[in-house]
């Protein structure tokens, strides 16, 4: 899945173990300002499906080893880190009978993860090139290359046993003076400044049939529960990836324009043209997500209609009515008597 025209997104599971180890070494604080900075709500902690620019996440793993000073951070969250993590994308692949096929299916889904990257097998005479190829955007740093290694590791040890080491790996950026610390940990030659992120595998390494899995595996994932996982699968680009950055700064109350650009590497001029090229405006991306997440907000939780307004970016309860009105034609308070909260909760939807 591959839109030339949209903010490359992920998944927060992406993350991986990166929050608990910012917390364990540097504390609750630093890590809330790591997020802060990068525009991203410390809530998508706890909400692994929730879509997120892949360039905020690209800088949060770069600032976050900045501030401890940890040229192996990034691979150190990648070592935690397990294959299961990244949801029904890879449980699917890896139910796969072998490992070619296993791979072969992780190229075909990986859009249902991540927007606008790709997974290919490039094949030379005698090896095959298992990579990841992340979208192009200026914020490609070693920390996130990193921590997409171990996982990926792991993945092909499900085929080709647990003390299986490809012969060469490949990483997607310049070697820099502190990469020997990476190499050390891994004991395997690596070749900087390549594509993508990837493993060398022999060519018949792809017909090796996968190790009995645990009982945790046994569920069957078909292809058609991994592409229903797909989040706004239904919107136009670029409608779709900018309504889900909207969305998630609606969950720290965040309109503006500005933010939304930042977040996404973009300039506000390039977001305003991306989407005035496809008949949209800013202010009905905001309106939409708006919209969807008042009813949300009405229906599940017994939140006062004035917080509501508030958690929504609107400065004033009465403009939130008119909006709700204009939305449903009837007002938040009578949409509520009408709809009675499905899970009365003061947690935020």
């Amino acid at each position: 899945m591959r839109y030339s025209n949209s903010v490359a997104l992920t998944r927060a599971a992406g993350f991986g173990s990166l929050p608990d180890l910012l917390r364990e070494r540097v504390g609750e604080r630093a890590l809330f300002k790591t997020f802060e900075r990068e525009g991203l709500s410390i809530e998508t902690i706890d909400t692994p499906h929730t879509l997120l620019p892949v360039y905020a996440v690209m800088r949060v793993f770069g600032r976050a080893g900045s501030l401890l000073g940890d040229r192996t951070f990034g691979f150190e969250v990648g070592e935690r880190m397990t294959h299961r993590g990244f949801g029904l994308w890879v449980e699917h692949s890896i139910l796969a009978a072998t490992l070619g096929d296993a791979l072969r299916r992780s190229i075909a889904t990986i859009g249902t993860h991540q927007s606008d990257c790709r997974m290919e097998l490039v094949a030379s005479e005698r090896h095959v090139l298992w990579q990841y190829v992340p979208p192009p955007l200026k914020a490609t740093n070693h920390q996130h290359s990193d921590h997409i290694l171990p996982p990926m590791l792991e993945f092909v040890r499900h085929y080709l046993g647990r003390d299986w080491t490809p012969e060469w790996i490949e990483m997607n950026y310049a070697r820099d003076p502190d990469a020997a610390l990476i190499e050390q940990r891994l004991q395997i030659p690596i070749r900087f400044g390549c594509h993508g992120v990837g493993i060398a595998l022999r060519k018949e390494d792809l017909a090796a049939r996968r190790e009995l899995l645990p009982a945790a595996y046994k569920r069957i994932v078909t292809l058609r529960e991994v592409v229903a996982d797909v989040l706004l699968k239904a919107a136009p680009e670029p409608a779709r990836s900018l309504s889900a950055v909207v969305a998630l700064r609606l969950m720290d109350g965040d309109t503006d324009i500005e933010g939304a650009a930042r977040i996404t590497g973009l300039s506000v001029q390039s977001l305003q043209r991306r989407l005035r090229q496809k008949g949209f405006t800013y202010r009905e991306i905001v309106d939409g997500a708006r919209h969807h997440r008042a009813i949300r907000l009405l229906r599940e939780t017994d939140l006062a209609v004035v917080e509501i307004a508030l958690m929504l970016g609107y400065q004033e309860h009465p403009s939130f009515t008119r909006a709700f009105q204009r939305w449903t034609g009837v007002s938040p308070t009578a949409y509520r008597l009408a709809n009675a909260p499905l899970i009365p909760s003061h947690a935020s939807a």
